[in-house]
Formats: C-alpha cells, sequence, structure tokens
C-alpha cells in the first residue's frame, strides 16, 4: 500500500502546486483545501455507501467556512480552493463504489483504477469545453439565480448545489454574521439529531418494540420519519423544490410498501440491500430518465447551437 499514499502525496502536492503557480491561489488555502479532503472523504464516502448520496455542495460550504474563519476574504480564492476539495471528494467517493461494484464482479481492481485516472483526466479537459459550449447556447446559465427575484427564476435551470455554492461564497465579500451563526445552529441540530437517532433507535428494547406490534411499527416510523428525521433528510427538503421532493418521497414509500407486501419467507442470504428488486428497478428508472434527459439536452443544444 506504500504505493498508494506515495500516489497521494504526488498529486496533493501537484494540485497544491498548479493552483500557487498558474491561479495565484495562496498556499496556505491551498493546503487547507487538499488536508480537508482527508476528512470530508471519509465523512462524504460513508455518507455514498449508507445512502447513495454524496453531499458534496456541504462539503463545499463547510470549507469555505473554515476558511473564513482562518481569514479568507476573496471569493475567487475560495472558489478554486474549495473546487479542489469538491472535485477530489466526488472522486474519492466514485472511486469508493468502483472498488465496491470490482470486488463483487471479481475485476481487476488496477485496471478499474487506470480507466478511472484516464477518465480524471478527459474530464478535466472536457468539461472547460462543454461548460463554454452550454453557456453560449443557453445564456441563463450565466444569471445570477440567487439574486432573480422568484417571477423571473428559469423553469428548468435550476441546481439546490448552485444556490449553497452562491450563497456562501457571497457572504465572504460582505459582512453576514447571521450566515454563521445559521450553520453553526444547523451543525449543532444536525449533531443532536444524530445523536438522538443513535441512541433511541439503535436501543435493542426500541427495535424489539418496533418489531413487535403494529402500533411499535407505526411509532417506530413516525420517529423515524417525522419527529426525528435524518439531518440529510430535513436539510434535502430544505433545498429541494417540493414536486422533486415529493416525486422522491413517493418512490421511497412504493417501494416500502412493495417490500412490505412481497416480503419473502426466507430472505436471500448476504445479497446487499442495494441489490433488491425495489433497488433495481429504481436504479433502471434512473438510468432511463437520464439517457431521456441526455437525449433531449443534446437534441436541445443542436437546435440552440446550429438552430
Amino acid at each position: 500500500m506504500g504505493w498508494v499514499a506515495a500516489w497521494a502525496l504526488l498529486w496533493g502536492a501537484a494540485t497544491v502546486a498548479a493552483g500557487v503557480a498558474w491561479f495565484g491561489q495562496p498556499l496556505g488555502f491551498q493546503l487547507m483545501a487538499v488536508l480537508l479532503v482527508l476528512v470530508f472523504a471519509l465523512v462524504n464516502g460513508i455518507s455514498v455507501g449508507m445512502v447513495d448520496q454524496n453531499p458534496i455542495s456541504s462539503a463545499f460550504v463547510l470549507s469555505v467556512i473554515l476558511m473564513a474563519a482562518a481569514g479568507l476574504r476573496a471569493p475567487h480564492v475560495g472558489l478554486i480552493a474549495a473546487t479542489v476539495l469538491l472535485v477530489a471528494t466526488a472522486e474519492a467517493s466514485d472511486m469508493q463504489q468502483d472498488r465496491s461494484t470490482g470486488w463483487r464482479l471479481g475485476s481487476d481492481r488496477m485496471v478499474q483504477f487506470g480507466y478511472q485516472v484516464a477518465g480524471i483526466v478527459v474530464g478535466a479537459l472536457v468539461a472547460v469545453a462543454m461548460a463554454r459550449l452550454f453557456m453560449h447556447a443557453y445564456p441563463v446559465l450565466a444569471l445570477d439565480q440567487t439574486s432573480l427575484p422568484a417571477d423571473q427564476q428559469p423553469a428548468r435551470w435550476t441546481s439546490a448545489m448552485t444556490y449553497k455554492i452562491v450563497g456562501v461564497l457571497h457572504g465572504l465579500a460582505q459582512s453576514r454574521a447571521g450566515q454563521h451563526v445559521a450553520v453553526a445552529t444547523g451543525l449543532a441540530l444536525g449533531l443532536a439529531t444524530a445523536v438522538l437517532r443513535k441512541a433511541i433507535l439503535g436501543r435493542p428494547a426500541w427495535q424489539r418494540f418496533a418489531q413487535a406490534s403494529r402500533r411499535g411499527r407505526v411509532a417506530d416510523f413516525l420517529l423515524d420519519a417525522v419527529i426525528l428525521p435524518s439531518p440529510y433528510a430535513s436539510s434535502f427538503g430544505g433545498f429541494v423544490n417540493l414536486a422533486a421532493a415529493g416525486w422522491m418521497a413517493a418512490g421511497g414509500a412504493v417501494a416500502s410498501v412493495a417490500a412490505a407486501v412481497a416480503r419473502p419467507a426466507r430472505p436471500a442470504q448476504g445479497l446487499p440491500q442495494d441489490m433488491s428488486t425495489a433497488s433495481l428497478v429504481g436504479g433502471g428508472l434512473i438510468a432511463g430518465d437520464a439517457l431521456a434527459a441526455l437525449a433531449i439536452g443534446v437534441a436541445g443544444l443542436l437546435s440552440a447551437t446550429w438552430g
């Protein structure tokens, strides 16, 4: 495993050097971003493994706030430094999932790793060209949606992640102590909620009560979903539009009901939860929707560019 550490040190140093030499970034904040990757790669990796969601925008926001506490005031410095953390954390979580998939399929992990590295290099080059192409084809993407009134918000181009990133960067240039209080409050509430959920839902006595009767199952559902929802679910509901969140909630409810109705007498041994029928059907729906959206997007892009 020594080569893994050497590989990480090499590219970490190369990232810092490129930021300082090519983008004129302060050395301290570049080093801080790389060191924070070690923390958020673990946190976000756990999140991806548990719920298949990578809260990279939250990692971005927290990294900017920590840099602001260390004296950062320039938004462009925060953008570049935190982007280092965002991309590295996203790739770390992606490699973790690829490693898990490779283990199940019995594939060569070194081959997977090599293709992942090649994809990162190609993606870094293609992403710039694609961003310029889309910004030219859809000028609405150049608008600051955080400053637009509700009646001027674009109907199709909305992103909770963009709101969080732009909002925290605006906070660097302006004096917004209330944002820091809000983030600290959110951290405290999230920590308290997570501790209470572990203390209550994880107790063997509560689990026996929840499985013993219909009353226990109802109480367990209300506590888990309404009274003490997970911090991730609460934040998701706060950032994502109601229509999108409603569809996701409906899908989860349908999957839970289907699993309860079709529960086998002898559950398959060793079968991961993400390989269940509901998960596979849901994965197929997501893949189909992504392909349809890609086709529609390409058609619209071609029409806007050459039409």
